[in-house]
């Protein structure tokens, strides 16, 4: 009976993580190809906007709720109430310190018809507050079932609406996409606030003692999640500042396709994070570095068909995808292959060092990684544009594998040698399981 409950819940959420794919499906057919150019680079610089914002927001006030309502006698009404008050207020003084700021940063960003798009801004996260907090909420309680259903309401209900306007002959700009956004944010926060209502327990004056530990928690959280989202956000808003929007959107037209990479840091997240935690605790030595090596060879052969394809295949896959627009980006295509080797060193070694307890050095190798990236950003970007921004991506990725993997060495022996020797277990589990 607990197999068949945790297999559910495995289901379930590898159905909830694969909802950003469909929905980034649906983005390059119903977005990309559509939308002019510009439209579409003025939205991506809006949408990392409030990508940061919310992440951001998340750290600081919701991963501490997560972490300390999930906990055995927790004190959940006060929790919930630090967490909201913490929210809303970053999630209030971010909003307001864009719009206030949004002449200058479009001026700085190259994009003069980013400023009018800022003001949209407060209603994106007005309406994705109350969704953000119950998908956390929901969490706490492993309804992960309950958790798709309000992913599956935005990833799915947003390109459904795209798909009706456009029938109607209504999507051409910026505007509208954001529009669709917003009731498709609006719509999942309404189902989050329905399935997560029993739950709602919340205290709205919190004892000293829930304030101190919320505080304590979102600070570090926030300082590690700033680090990763400078990171991945940087190149666009670096490109926009010395190209404008139309490179941004040709750029991110190739990016789009980089979320295979982040499907696959995500389910290492899930899987071998708490392998190693447990194994860890158990001082199964021999059993992690067993578990390491097969983790590393085996998402190296999974992810071999998406480094050839974006390497050998990506004018194909650009005219296939984009009928015929943008082909320059092809070769930044063709530079992000080069991250389908990187990802599964890097992934697997991080969240090994995590499961390992090193958070403080996890977030060392952040830093050391927003640090590289930022560098080669701005010495690559005004020259090569785009493809340097990618090249830039991909130069600090793979530092950071090279130098984590290094580090994690130190805690478990494992080499080149020892990792190809997984092969003939991996041979041996395909044949048993499929009989090939």
């Amino acid at each position: 009976m607990e197999l068949g409950k945790h297999l559910e819940k495995g289901i379930w959420g590898l159905a909830d993580k694969f909802l950003p794919v469909l929905y980034g499906f649906g983005y390059i057919f119903l977005v990309i190809r559509v939308l002019p150019m510009e439209e579409f680079g003025n939205f991506v610089l809006l949408q990392e906007v409030f990508l940061i914002i919310s992440g951001l927001a998340a750290a600081f006030a919701l991963q501490p709720m997560l972490k300390y309502a999930s906990e055995a006698e927790a004190d959940v009404p006060g929790i919930l109430g630090v967490a909201f008050w913490f929210n809303t207020a970053f999630v209030t003084f971010s909003a307001s310190l864009v719009v206030v700021a949004r002449i200058p940063m479009s001026d700085i960003l190259n994009a003069h018809s980013f400023a009018p798009l800022v003001m949209y801004l407060p209603a994106l996260l007005a309406a994705s507050f109350i969704r953000n907090f119950t998908l956390v909420l929901l969490q706490t309680r492993f309804f992960i079932r309950e958790v798709f259903w309000v992913d599956a309401t935005h990833f799915l209900g947003a390109p459904l609406l795209i798909w009706i306007i456009s029938r109607m002959h209504l999507f051409d700009t910026a505007v509208d996409l954001i529009l669709v956004n917003i009731v498709s944010l609006s719509a999942s926060s309404v189902v989050g606030f329905v399935l997560a209502r029993p739950l709602f327990t919340i205290r709205i004056r919190p004892r000293r003692c829930d304030w101190a530990r919320m505080w304590g928690y979102g600070s570090y959280s926030l300082g590690a999640i700033a680090s990763y989202l400078t990171y991945t956000k940087a190149d666009t808003f670096i490109l926009s500042a010395f190209t404008g929007p139309v490179q941004v959107a040709v750029f991110n037209s190739a990016k789009v396709f980089t979320r295979v990479y982040e499907m696959v840091t995500q389910v290492v997240q899930m899987l071998v994070l708490p392998a190693v935690s447990r194994l860890s605790s158990r001082g199964e030595r021999s059993r992690l570095v067993a578990l390491v090596e097969k983790a590393i060879l085996f998402l190296t052969i999974l992810m071999l068909p998406v480094f050839l394809l974006f390497l050998l295949g990506p004018s194909l896959l650009v005219d296939l995808l984009y009928s015929g627009r943008y082909r320059d980006a092809i070769p930044i295509l063709q530079v992000f292959a080069v991250l389908a080797l990187v990802v599964p060193l890097l992934s697997v070694s991080s969240n090994t060092l995590l499961g390992l307890g090193h958070a403080r050095l996890s977030f060392g190798l952040g830093l050391f990684m927003l640090v590289l990236s930022l560098i080669a950003y701005f010495t690559l970007i005004p020259w090569l544009g785009g493809i340097g921004a990618a090249i830039g991506i991909t130069v600090a990725s793979v530092f950071t594998a090279w130098i984590t993997t290094a580090r994690l060495q130190r805690e478990l022996p494992f080499t080149v040698r020892s990792v190809l020797l997984k092969w003939n277990d991996i041979r041996m589990f395909v044949h048993n399981r499929f009989g090939v």
